[in-house]
């Protein structure tokens, strides 16, 4: 007499795709391309004056910031574009045509080398054509 044996029906169909690690994965390429956005706007090769006290402070993510980078040989770039004196003055009057609460900080990257006149010039600029928010960046000694 033949004894049959019953198996259990070890093939089952998967109903529902673990999106956990998908969903981790997702965030954490979020995280990190929120950190290097701001990184990737300063793409002018400044070399900032060094400062002991102020500096190291990561600029506020809720604030917006228009880069001004002056390189040692005395040309202007707003962010990576380069721009004459002329198109910063009125890059600076579209700015200060926003509301005030929109505007943006003026974040002004000067070379260390650079005659602090060009810096001057730059912030009495944007003072004439009504923008108040500015800083001038520096790297920690």
């Amino acid at each position: 007499m033949a004894r049959s044996f019953s198996r259990p029906n070890r093939l089952h169909v998967i109903s529902e795709l673990n999106v956990t690690p998908m969903l981790d994965l997702c965030f954490v390429l979020l995280i990190i391309f929120m950190i290097a956005t701001p990184v990737l706007e300063q793409t002018t090769a400044v070399n900032l004056p060094k400062a002991d006290k102020g500096a190291g402070k990561t600029p506020d993510a809720k604030v917006q910031y228009r880069v001004v980078s002056i390189d040692r040989n005395g040309a202007y770039s707003i962010g990576a574009r380069s721009v004459s004196f002329a198109q910063l003055e009125s890059e600076f009057a579209s700015l200060a045509a926003l509301p005030e609460a929109d505007q943006p900080v003026i974040r002004i990257r000067g070379d260390g080398v650079l005659s602090y006149q060009k810096i001057i010039d730059v912030l009495s600029a944007a003072k004439a054509k009504g923008l108040t928010k500015a800083g001038l960046d520096t790297e920690t000694r």
